[in-house]
């Protein structure tokens, strides 16, 4: 298995590739820099999930397919040790558990949360719905000005589409299972 910024930039070049696109269209898509899908491409950074999803939502792919590993036909995954992204300095992980399956149309994260966590998510493609679990923790999900607040066990569904930001307000790590749902567009 690659390391994530090596997969991401392969991943990356054969879908800029396979729609006969340049770097400079991509950054124009994008809003990301030229030299930083250069350097993205050749696996010299690791980029950060708001790049990733400024990319995803450019290219209007899921976010997942610039995670994703070579299929198979049965999947059995545990967390890895190395999160796919880091955000909101570190206090944000983000594990792609399941990458985007065109069959289903879902993609399967497990995200870590540190205390202090404040972590805006850039609103999705039209169409995509999430789905959040908690696993463990008070977890607060902030959707335009409303704070939801769940506790283990709950979980709550709203259009990705929407401006929205995930939360720790407590002193505890909270755990959550994000399920993206891209709905036919």
């Amino acid at each position: 298995m690659d390391a994530i910024h090596i997969r991401v930039g392969h991943n990356l070049q054969r879908i800029r590739k396979q729609r006969q696109l340049s770097l400079d269209k991509v950054a124009q898509l994008t809003g990301v820099s030229k030299g930083t899908l250069h350097q993205i491409e050749r696996g010299e950074t690791q980029p950060t999930v708001t790049t990733l999803w400024k990319i995803a939502v450019g290219l209007n792919i899921t976010f997942s397919l610039l995670l994703k590993e070579e299929e198979s036909r049965v999947h059995i995954v545990s967390r890895k040790e190395e999160p796919d992204a880091i955000e909101d300095n570190g206090r944000c992980k983000l594990y792609l558990l399941f990458p985007y399956d065109p069959q289903t149309r879902i993609e399967t994260y497990k995200i870590i949360l540190s205390p202090g966590c404040d972590y805006v998510s850039l609103p999705h493609q039209d169409g995509v719905q999430e789905y959040i679990t908690v696993v463990s923790g008070v977890f607060n999900l902030q959707i335009k000005e409303d704070i939801y607040t769940l506790h283990e066990g709950q979980g709550i569904r709203f259009s990705g589409q929407l401006e929205h930001r995930y939360l720790n307000h407590t002193e505890e790590i909270v755990t959550i299972q994000v399920i993206m749902y891209y709905a036919e567009t």
